[in-house]
């Protein structure tokens, strides 16, 4: 395999893998990520799955791990989904899972991998279908409004009071604490995971008393609250 066939295989398998692999590492440590477009970066993706289906050559090359590709484009489809909920990108990544599956079938030679493809792709298509139709039908269901910011007396953190509206089964008011700190990069915001708090009764908010006794301790009714 030339070094430029093995660009073209390389290029769409991180392209599927970045966003899951730095999500999850990141998670392990306490942090999570942000995309600061998912319409952008769906599209962009797309685009350079169309590339290497159309240039990647047929029975040329062989490549295993590119079997579980349109796997991978199935999960990102339903995590951009779930966290956009916008139709460009259902439709870029639909585009992304339907050349994933011509790559994989130029990339692998072995009738067994082509099998394995088809089989685990099929079978993860049930499970992102429901999600998917859970999402859309769920979409108007939860509405959550930032009602407060209050910063800490460094503004090391900010506490963020939040009125979830669940319609007909009330609600909760949820408190995160946030970390004010954040490393922007091109694409991507990089954060601390914000840590809950407190749940309480929705509306509760209204009458809630909540300060900061430190830059480690949040007071909510008087109760003591420390940031980890």
């Amino acid at each position: 395999m030339n070094n430029k066939n093995k660009f073209l295989l390389l290029i769409p398998l991180l392209t599927g893998l970045l966003l899951p692999v730095m999500t999850f590492v990141l998670y392990i440590f306490g942090y999570s990520v942000t995309l600061l477009s998912y319409s952008v970066f769906s599209v962009v993706s797309a685009l350079i799955f169309i590339i290497s289906a159309l240039l990647i050559p047929k029975k040329k090359i062989s490549c295993k791990a590119l079997a579980f590709l349109p796997v991978i484009s199935l999960a990102n489809l339903a995590v951009y989904v779930f966290k956009s909920r916008s139709a460009v990108v259902l439709v870029s990544m639909a585009v992304c899972f339907v050349c994933a599956a011509v790559i994989a079938e130029k990339a692998c030679t072995s009738s067994k991998t082509k099998i394995l493809s088809v089989l685990t792709s099929v079978a993860l298509s049930v499970p992102v279908l429901i999600f998917f139709i859970a999402v859309v039908a769920f979409s108007g269901f939860g509405v959550n409004n930032v009602v407060d910011k209050i910063h800490s007396p460094d503004k090391t953190y900010y506490a963020e009071i939040v009125d979830s509206d669940q319609g007909a089964l009330g609600g909760d008011t949820v408190v995160y604490v946030h970390k004010n700190s954040k490393l922007n990069l091109i694409f991507l915001t990089i954060s601390k995971t914000p840590q809950r708090v407190y749940l309480g009764e929705w509306r509760e908010y209204e009458t809630m008393q909540i300060e900061w006794k430190n830059e480690e301790c949040l007071l909510i009714d008087s109760k003591e609250y420390y940031i980890e």
